[in-house]
C-alpha cells in the first residue's frame, strides 16, 4: 500500500508538490491575486516539479487564472455593459465593428487566461500592415479596457497588455492620398445641378448640396443637420453648431435591433462651434434648394431633405455624389469628405491664410490643418519660390 508523502511546507506564493495515495503527483499553486489555486498532476516528482515551475511562469506572464471563461463571452459583457454606456452612439458602433470584425475572430473561443503579450502585439502588428492607424489605434484602445478591467477584477494576476505597444506609424500602410476636385471638374459638377428633366424639374435632385458642400467646406454630418434658421441669407454666413450621425438602434442588453436612424447632436469639439461665410455659388445653391422644395410642396425647417420630406441620410447623399460623378464624367474614387478637401484646396491655392481656412474647417488647431494639406503649401511655395526669381531689385 502506497502512504501519502507529504514534503516539507513551502512558503505562500511558492506552491506545493505531494504525491496522493493513488501514486500521483499533485502540483498546487495559488499567486497573488489569484481566487482559486491551479492544481496539475504528474506521473513523478520530477515532472511534478517541472510543472509548478511553468505554473510559476504562466502566473508571471498573468496566464493563470481561475476563471475558465472565454475571451469573447468576457468581451462581450464588457462591451455591452460598460463601454455601451460610456461613449456616444456613433462612437460606440465604431468600437463594436472593430471588435466583432478584428478581435473576436481572433481571441472570441480562446479562454481569457490563455492570451499572452506576444499575441496581443502580434495581431496589432498585422493589423497595421492593411488596416489605417486610426482603426488599428480602437483595436489596441479595446483590448487594453478589457484586460485592465479583467486585471482590476481580480479575473486576471496580471495585464497581459502591459508591456503591448501600438505599431511605429511607419508599419502601416500609406494613408490614402488626398483627393480634391479641379476646377473644371467643379464647373463640371455645377453644370449637372443646373440640369432640368422633361418635366423642368431637377435632373438629380439634391446635387445643388453638393455644389454648397464643395464651396463651404462643411463636414457631411454637419450638413445634414443644418436648419434654414443658421443660415443668414443678408449677412452671407451659416452658423454650424450640429452635427448629424447615422447609429443604430438598439434594445436595453446594447443589441442592434433596426437599421440605422439619424440623430442630431451638438458638435463635438469647440472648435466646431463655428460661422463659415457664403460666397456666391453657395447662396445660390441654397436658394436653388429652396425653389425645388416649394416646386415640390416640401415644408420642412430642415436644408438637407428627401422629396418626402425626411431628413436626408449620409447614404442617400452619397448615392447622389455617384450619380452625379457619373454624369460629369469624373472618373475618380471619390468621396463625400473630398468635397470638404475640395474646398480647402482651392481655398489654400487662392491665398487665404491657413489659420483662416483652418477656422473655417472646424479644426481642433491649426496644426491639423497643415498636416492634412501639406502637399497643398509646398506647391503653393514653390510656385513662391518660381515668382521670386522674376523680381528685379
Amino acid at each position: 500500500m502506497i502512504t501519502a508523502i507529504q514534503k516539507p511546507k513551502r512558503k505562500y506564493g511558492e506552491g506545493s508538490i505531494y504525491q496522493r495515495k493513488d501514486g500521483r503527483w499533485v502540483a498546487k499553486f495559488k499567486g497573488e491575486g489569484m481566487t482559486k489555486p491551479r492544481v496539475v498532476y504528474a506521473k513523478s516528482e520530477p515532472e511534478a516539479k517541472r510543472k509548478l515551475r511553468e505554473l510559476k511562469k504562466d502566473a508571471a506572464k498573468g496566464l493563470v487564472q481561475s476563471t475558465s471563461r472565454r475571451f469573447g463571452d468576457y468581451a462581450d459583457q464588457w462591451l455591452y455593459t460598460f463601454k455601451l454606456h460610456s461613449v456616444e452612439d456613433s462612437s460606440f458602433d465604431k468600437y463594436e465593428s472593430a471588435y466583432l470584425t478584428h478581435i473576436k475572430p481572433a481571441f472570441g473561443k480562446m479562454q481569457l487566461a490563455s492570451i499572452h503579450s506576444e499575441q496581443l502585439q502580434k495581431l496589432l502588428v498585422e493589423k497595421s500592415q492593411t488596416l489605417s492607424h486610426t482603426v488599428v489605434k480602437i483595436i489596441y484602445i479595446i483590448l487594453s479596457e478589457i484586460f485592465s478591467y479583467a486585471h482590476s477584477e481580480g479575473d486576471l494576476s496580471r495585464n497581459p497588455m502591459h508591456n503591448v505597444k501600438m505599431p511605429k506609424k511607419a508599419t502601416f500602410k500609406p494613408e490614402r492620398e488626398i483627393v480634391a476636385l479641379e476646377s473644371d471638374e467643379v464647373r463640371a459638377v455645377e453644370r449637372i445641378a443646373e440640369m432640368k428633366n422633361k418635366n423642368g424639374r431637377p435632373f438629380i435632385m439634391q446635387a445643388h448640396a453638393l455644389v454648397f458642400l464643395v464651396h463651404t467646406g462643411l463636414r457631411c454630418g454637419e450638413f445634414l443637420a443644418l436648419k434654414w434658421s443658421d443660415i443668414d441669407f443678408e449677412s452671407r454666413i451659416v452658423t454650424v453648431n450640429k452635427n448629424l450621425s447615422m447609429v443604430y438602434d438598439r434594445d436595453k442588453d446594447g443589441v442592434r435591433i433596426k437599421h440605422k436612424k439619424a440623430r442630431i447632436k451638438c458638435t463635438k469639439t469647440a472648435s466646431g462651434n463655428r460661422i463659415v461665410p457664403l460666397n456666391t455659388k453657395a447662396i445660390a445653391a441654397l436658394n436653388s434648394l429652396k425653389a425645388v422644395y416649394r416646386e415640390m410642396d416640401i415644408v420642412s425647417d430642415s436644408v438637407a431633405v428627401t422629396r418626402k420630406g425626411t431628413t436626408l441620410s449620409s447614404d442617400q447623399l452619397r448615392r447622389v455624389l455617384r450619380r452625379v460623378l457619373a454624369y460629369a464624367g469624373i472618373d475618380k474614387p471619390f468621396t463625400l469628405h473630398q468635397l470638404r478637401h475640395t474646398f480647402a484646396t482651392q481655398a489654400l491655392n487662392a491665398g487665404i491664410p491657413i489659420t483662416v481656412v483652418s477656422k473655417w474647417l472646424g479644426h481642433a488647431n491649426i496644426s491639423v490643418t497643415y498636416n492634412t494639406y501639406i502637399h497643398v503649401l509646398e506647391s503653393a511655395e514653390a510656385a513662391a519660390v518660381e515668382l521670386l526669381s522674376l523680381i528685379h531689385i
